[in-house]
C-alpha cells in the first residue's frame, strides 16, 4: 500500500506526483508537507503550468530544446521543432532531422526525462513514491508506452497508475466539498478541432451513490485564425443547451484559450447561473488527489470537513474504464458461508486483478457472483471443470478484465502437496459480463 510519512517533500523525503499528458502539453503537480498539493511551473513565482508537448534540435549540433524553449529556439531559426511527440510514439512516426532518423519513442522519452527532471527541487527521483498519469482517455497502447519510456528513465516506484480526465475532475471536484458534485459542475476544454463539455451527474437513489461523466464534443471550424469569436459563440451555445432552469451550476474553464478578454457573452452568461472557475492545473491536481485517496491519506479539505462536522457520502464514479458490477464468489470459512470479494465496481479494468485459493470436493464447476450496481441486478456465472472428478484439492482462481466487458478466469489445480499430487490441470474462461 502507499504510504506517505508526515512532512515528504522537499525536504528529501517522498512525495507522489500527478502528470497530466496530452498531445500538445503537459502539466505536473505534486504532494508535500502532508497535503498541500502544488503545481510545477515554468518561472518560479508565476503559474506557467502549461509544458508545451514539444523538443526542437539545434541545427548542425546535438543539443536539444523542450517545451516552450523548443518553440522560441525554432521560431529563432536555431533548431527543428518536432510537436505531437505523444501521438508520435503512439503511432511509431519518426522524425527525420538533418539525415539523421529519430526514433518516436526515444523522441517521447527524452520529453518526459526533461519533464521528469523539474522536479528535482521537490526531491531526488528515488524519493519519488507513486505516479499517476491522467490522459484525455486511457488505452492500452499510451499504457504500454509510457510504462516503456518510464522504464529508460530508471524510475525508481513500480506504483505507476493512470486515469481519464473525467475522472481526474471528479477527485478534484470532491475535494472541493462533496456538495460541489451536487452543483451540477460542468468541465470545458478544447483543443484546434473541438470544445469538449463533461458533466458528473450523480445518482442519489444508490448506495454508494453512483457518479457518471457525461462527455459531448462540438466542432469548431476548421478556420483558426477566428478562433476567440467562434469559441465564445460554441461555448455560449454549449452552456445554454445543458442548462436547466431553476439549477445552480459550477463551470470548470480548463485550458490557456479560455481568457476573460474572449470570451464575454458566454461568461455573462455562467456567471448568471453559477460559479466559474479557470485554469490550468486542474488535471495534474485531480491525479494528486486520486492517489491520496488510494492511500487513504488526509489532506486538507479532508481535514477541514472533518472538522466542520461535516458527514462524507459515499460515491463511487463509474467512467467509461469502470467495472460496473461487483464480482466475487461464496466461500465456506470456518463452517459459515461467506461472501469474498473478487473485483469490486468502480475500479478501471486494466487495473482488475485478483487471486484466491480455496478447497474443493464433490461438484465439477466453480459459481461467480456478479452483482450490477447501475441496476442491472445479480446473476451467477457457472464455470465447469470439465476433467475433474471431484476429489479434494486445492484450486487457485485468478481473475482479471480483458476489456471492459469481458472477465478471464483462470483456475488452476494445486494439488495438496504430499497428500495428494496436482494433475497440473488448468481451466480458463472468457465471460462477458452483462
Amino acid at each position: 500500500m502507499l504510504k506517505l510519512p508526515g512532512g515528504f517533500g522537499g525536504s528529501g523525503k517522498r512525495y507522489i506526483v500527478g502528470f497530466d499528458l496530452t498531445d500538445t502539453s503537459c502539466g505536473i503537480s505534486y504532494c508535500s508537507d502532508q497535503g498541500d498539493i502544488r503545481t510545477v511551473s515554468l518561472v518560479a513565482g508565476s503559474e506557467e503550468y502549461v509544458i508545451p508537448m514539444a523538443l526542437s534540435k539545434r541545427h548542425g549540433a546535438g543539443q536539444w530544446f523542450f517545451g516552450k524553449d523548443a518553440f522560441a529556439s525554432a521560431e529563432a531559426g536555431e533548431s527543428i521543432l518536432v510537436g505531437n511527440l505523444f501521438s508520435k510514439a503512439l503511432w511509431g512516426e519518426d522524425t527525420h532531422i538533418d539525415g539523421l532518423v529519430y526514433g518516436a519513442g526515444s523522441l517521447f522519452t527524452l520529453y518526459l526525462k526533461r519533464a521528469f527532471g523539474l522536479l528535482q527541487s521537490v526531491g531526488s527521483s528515488d524519493r519519488m513514491e507513486a505516479v499517476m498519469f491522467t490522459l484525455p482517455e486511457v488505452t492500452v497502447p499510451a499504457m504500454e508506452l509510457i510504462r516503456e519510456s518510464l522504464k529508460s528513465l530508471h524510475i525508481k516506484t513500480d506504483k505507476i497508475y493512470f486515469m481519464s480526465h473525467s475522472e481526474s475532475f471528479y477527485h478534484y471536484v470532491a475535494s472541493q466539498g462533496y456538495e460541489r458534485l451536487h452543483s451540477n459542475p460542468v468541465l470545458f476544454t478544447v483543443d484546434d478541432r473541438k470544445l469538449c463539455m463533461t458533466r458528473l451527474p450523480v445518482n442519489r437513489h444508490t448506495i454508494p451513490q453512483v457518479v457518471h461523466a457525461e462527455t459531448s464534443y462540438f466542432e469548431l471550424p476548421k478556420d483558426r485564425g477566428t478562433l476567440p469569436d467562434d469559441l465564445d459563440s460554441m461555448l455560449l451555445k454549449a452552456v445554454q443547451g445543458s442548462a436547466v432552469f431553476g439549477q445552480d451550476y459550477s463551470y470548470y474553464l480548463v485550458g490557456e484559450e479560455f481568457t476573460e478578454d474572449s470570451l464575454s457573452n458566454s461568461l455573462k452568461y455562467m456567471c448568471n447561473k453559477g460559479k466559474v472557475f479557470g485554469g490550468t492545473n486542474l488535471f495534474s491536481k485531480g491525479a494528486v488527489l486520486a492517489l491520496l485517496e488510494k492511500n487513504e491519506v488526509t489532506g486538507a479539505a479532508t481535514r477541514n470537513r472533518k472538522n466542520s462536522g461535516e458527514k462524507k457520502p459515499e460515491f463511487i464514479f463509474l467512467g467509461d474504464d469502470k467495472l460496473t458490477s461487483n464480482i466475487g464468489m461464496n466461500l465456506l470459512s470456518q463452517g459459515t458461508e461467506a461472501y469474498y470479494a473478487l473485483l469490486d465496481a468502480g475500479t478501471c479494468w486494466f487495473e482488475a486483478e485478483a487471486t484466491v485459493e480455496f478447497y474443493i470436493s464433490g461438484g465439477n464447476d466453480v459459481t461467480l457472483s456478479v452483482s450490477s450496481i447501475t441496476g442491472g441486478g445479480k446473476s451467477d456465472v457457472i464455470i465447469s471443470l470439465e476433467g475433474y472428478e471431484g476429489e479434494l484439492t486445492r484450486m487457485k482462481l485468478t481473475a482479471s478484465m480483458s476489456d471492459i466487458k469481458t472477465l478471464f478466469v483462470v483456475i488452476e489445480d494445486m494439488g495438496l502437496g504430499a497428500f495428494t499430487k496436482t494433475k497440473a490441470s488448468k481451466w480458463e474462461e472468457e465471460i462477458v459480463l452483462p
